[in-house]
């Protein structure tokens, strides 16, 4: 598409210089991606999940490591005489996953710069809204990849639902399987393949397999063209309500105690049921969406055969879901 002209092309630096900080980054990620608003929520809060851990982590080392449960002691009753089991049951091992990274660009022309740095002449800053398009990029690409299942650029990818919320192949490094003790059978994902017309009768399905006791789905998160559909047939029954979700900005439908949202990203035909309480961003302290060349100042690294300065947005780090059994989805929804 044409830009429009006044005898010269209205550029980008013509319509519009670089200091967005952290908390600006942030707030761009937060506020597009449902699941990461409500973790980030819950981080800026203080508030931790059911599993008694953060849900949003900061930290280091060499892998990531998300402990799990998969296997109970052998508790029985008893009576006069009868002796106690006395042997050692394994029951605690851990999902590994590898640090990824992300990046948006920021490069600039100086003279650009130049251009917009009167402040009689200039709109707005153009190195400013040059950093919110990076931030904004950023975010769709990482809403991008927590839809995958860490595979994509060659494995570059963040992990995500792809690879959290399934009943097959193997997640953190353990192999998914249907023997109970084992601990692939603690990381089985409820999958309902078959799907159908929408209805809450399937929805309900997908929630009871998944709820133990006060532990069940707090977010639901599908397609406009369903979410549409389960918002015509919700406003009979007063489900709209308030909650975290719709609190951060989003429009939500309440349902059975969870928020119903629609993501760009949500595969078609889709529906995921999430438990955020075992759902983990984790992010690595000094790499959590800063710019590569904030130690340099504020245009980031001269290209020393340009006139011309580059930097980027960066992170480090991945999405974990730290209970799959705890998670559905339902495909191929109509």
């Amino acid at each position: 598409m044409a830009l429009p002209s006044y005898n010269f092309p209205i550029s980008d630096v013509f319509a519009t210089t670089f200091d967005a900080v952290l908390p600006e980054v942030v707030d761009s990620i937060y506020g597009r991606i449902p699941l990461i608003g409500l973790l980030y929520s819950r981080f800026r809060d203080e508030d931790y999940g059911a599993a008694g851990e953060p849900t949003v982590v900061f930290d280091g080392g060499e892998y990531i490591r998300a402990n799990i449960l998969y296997n109970k002691f052998p508790a029985a009753s008893y009576g006069k005489g009868d002796t106690f089991y006395t042997g050692f049951t394994n029951f605690l091992t851990a999902m590994v996953f590898q640090w990824k990274r992300a990046y948006a660009p920021i490069n600039v022309d100086a003279l650009d710069l130049a251009k917009n740095a009167g402040s009689l002449t200039q709109i707005i800053k153009y190195d400013r809204a040059l950093a919110q398009n990076a931030a904004m990029s950023l975010a769709d690409q990482l809403d991008s990849m927590f839809f995958g299942d860490g595979t994509g650029n060659n494995g570059k990818n963040f992990d995500g639902l792809g690879n959290g919320v399934s009943a097959s192949g193997t997640y953190g490094g353990i192999t998914r399987s249907s023997t109970a003790g084992d601990p692939g059978s603690t990381i089985k994902a409820y999958v309902n393949s078959t799907g159908g017309p929408f209805s809450f009768s399937m929805v309900n399905q997908a929630m009871a397999n998944v709820t133990f006791g006060k532990i069940k789905p707090d977010l639901i998160i599908t397609t406009l063209d369903i979410w549409q559909k389960w918002w015509a047939r919700s406003q009979p029954s007063e489900r709209n309500q308030p909650g975290p979700v719709r609190d951060i900005g989003f429009d939500t439908i309440r349902f059975n105690g969870a928020e119903v949202v629609v993501d760009d990203y949500c595969p078609a035909n889709t529906v995921y049921l999430l438990n955020t309480d075992f759902i983990q961003l984790w992010i690595m302290k000094g790499y959590d969406f800063v710019r590569r060349g904030r130690t340099l100042g504020k245009d980031g690294f001269a290209v020393f055969n340009q006139d011309a300065y580059i930097d980027q947005f960066i992170v480090y780090g991945d999405l974990i879901v730290t209970g799959p059994r705890f998670q559905a989805i339902i495909q191929n929804v109509s």
